[in-house]
């Protein structure tokens, strides 16, 4: 029971790691970057967000472990000669972030955390009906 307690405790906190990860990506994801390598008279030079996938592996005595990994390429050039951070062409970096996916990533760990809580809470319910035996 304990193991299983372990297990969906581990669920809860990778369905976490999911969610933040993805809120982060979706509120970074119109953050205008300086193109690398470019300088100029009226350059305003600014590091890009890097946004991060999840990566969710199984734990060899049960469970799972969430972390994030870089995606790759991290930004992508747009045409925006307004921004202060355009170089010469008018191009800046965005982040590489779908809106989509990460909006799926969202509901996927809300379900996710959902079905570890509702282990929980069965187990919890099992845990006191044995109580009273």
């Amino acid at each position: 029971m304990f193991k299983a307690l372990q297990t969906s405790v581990s669920g809860l906190i990778a369905s976490s790691t999911r969610l933040n990860v993805a809120a982060s990506n979706i509120v970074n994801a119109r953050v205008a970057s300086s193109p690398k390598g470019t300088t100029g008279p009226r350059q305003t030079f600014r590091a890009g967000y890097s946004p991060q996938r999840v990566a969710q592996t199984t734990t060899a005595g049960g469970g799972v472990r969430a972390t994030g990994a870089p995606v790759s390429p991290a930004s992508l050039s747009v045409y925006d000669p307004t921004s202060p951070f355009a170089n010469e062409q008018g191009a800046v970096d965005m982040p590489n972030v779908s809106l989509p996916v990460e909006i799926s990533e969202l509901r996927r760990a809300r379900h996710a955390y959902e079905a570890n809580a509702k282990v929980i809470k069965t187990l919890d319910d099992t845990f006191k009906t044995l109580l009273k035996i």
